[in-house]
C-alpha cells in the first residue's frame, strides 16, 4: 500500500513539475516581440511599396515633395491593424527572430523584406496621423517605429542591418519632419528623445552583423554539383578579413588595407564579401542622422 502511495505521489509530483515547466515556457515564448511582428506581417494588405513610391516617400521626408494624404490614406487605414500590432509588439523587451544559420547562405531572410514594407507603412501612418491632428498618435507611431526598425537587425547579417538602417533613417527623417511641420509638446518631444536615446551612438550592432555575415561563408554551400566548402587558404584568408572588417566598424583607417586583403583573397571570397566602403558609409550616415536629430530635439 505504501509502495502504491509512493508511486502515485511520484507521478503527481512529475505532473506538477511538467505543468510548472510548461507554464514557465509559455510566457517565455509569448514575450518575444518577433512573434508579434510576424503577426503584423500576416495582417498586412496590399502593403508592397514600389521603388518609385519609396523614392517619393524620401522626397516627402526631405521636404521637397508634399505628402498627399488622399493618395496614401486608404492604404494606411487598410493596414492600421497590422501597424497597431507592430506598435504593441515594441513594448516587449526581447526580440529573437530565431534565425537558423545552420542553413548557411540558404538561411531565409524574408522577414527582412516584410519588415521593410511594414516600417515604410508606419512612416506613412505617422504622416496620416499628423494630417488628422493626432500628434500623440503620430509620435507614438514614430517612437515605436524606431524600436521596430532597430530590432529588424537583431541577430541578423549585414543584409538585415542595412535594411534596419534604411528604416531607421526614414523614421528619423520623419521625426525631423514632424518637428518642423507641427509644434510638439514637451511630453511628445520627450517620447521621441527617449526612443532615440535607446539607439546609442551607432544605432545598430554593426560589429555583430559583420561577424555573422562572414561566418555564414564558412558553412557548406549546397549546389547542383554537390556541397562545396572553402579550402584551407580561403578559410585562413576569411579569418583575416573578418578581423579587419570588424575593426573597420570602429576604425575607418583600416579600410584601405581591408580592401586590398579582400581583392587578393582566394576565389570565391572577393565576390562574396560585402563592399566594406559601402557598409562603412551606411554606418557613418546613420550615426550622423542620430546626432542631427538629437540636436533638433534639445
Amino acid at each position: 500500500m505504501n509502495c502504491r502511495r509512493s508511486i502515485a505521489c511520484l507521478i503527481l509530483s512529475l505532473a506538477v513539475t511538467a505543468s510548472a515547466a510548461n507554464a514557465q515556457q509559455r510566457p517565455m515564448l509569448g514575450n518575444n516581440a518577433a512573434l508579434r511582428y510576424w503577426a503584423a506581417f500576416a495582417q498586412m494588405q496590399d502593403s508592397a511599396i514600389t521603388d518609385d513610391q519609396a523614392k517619393e516617400l524620401n522626397l516627402i521626408l526631405e521636404g521637397t515633395a508634399p505628402y498627399a494624404d488622399l493618395k496614401y490614406r486608404d492604404l494606411v487605414e487598410k493596414n492600421r491593424p497590422a501597424l497597431e500590432t507592430m506598435i504593441r509588439g515594441t513594448s516587449i523587451p526581447a526580440c529573437d527572430w530565431g534565425i537558423d544559420y545552420e542553413l548557411g547562405r540558404d538561411t531565409p531572410v524574408d522577414y527582412v523584406r516584410r519588415a521593410l514594407e511594414l516600417g515604410r507603412l508606419n512612416v506613412l501612418y505617422s504622416f496620416h496621423l499628423l494630417i488628422a491632428h493626432d500628434k500623440d498618435g503620430a509620435v507614438r507611431a514614430l517612437a515605436a517605429g524606431v524600436r521596430f526598425s532597430s530590432e529588424v537587425a537583431n541577430g541578423g547579417t549585414l543584409f538585415a542591418t542595412v535594411a534596419a538602417k534604411s528604416l531607421l533613417a526614414e523614421h528619423l527623417r520623419a521625426m525631423s519632419f514632424a518637428l518642423h511641420v507641427d509644434e510638439l509638446s514637451p511630453a511628445q518631444k520627450s517620447m521621441l528623445q527617449k526612443s532615440v536615446a535607446q539607439l546609442g551612438s551607432n544605432g545598430l550592432d554593426w560589429e555583430g552583423a559583420v561577424k555573422r555575415e562572414l561566418a555564414v561563408l564558412r558553412a557548406p554551400l549546397r549546389t547542383p554539383e554537390g556541397t562545396k566548402t572553402l579550402d584551407a587558404k580561403a578559410t585562413t584568408a576569411l579569418a583575416k578579413i573578418t578581423s579587419s572588417y570588424v575593426a573597420l566598424m570602429s576604425d575607418p583607417s583600416v579600410l584601405a588595407g581591408l580592401q586590398e586583403t579582400i581583392a587578393t583573397a582566394p576565389q570565391p571570397l572577393p565576390d562574396l564579401i560585402p563592399n566594406p566602403k559601402r557598409v562603412l558609409e551606411q554606418k557613418q550616415d546613420l550615426t550622423e542622422k542620430i546626432e542631427q536629430l538629437r540636436s533638433s530635439l534639445q
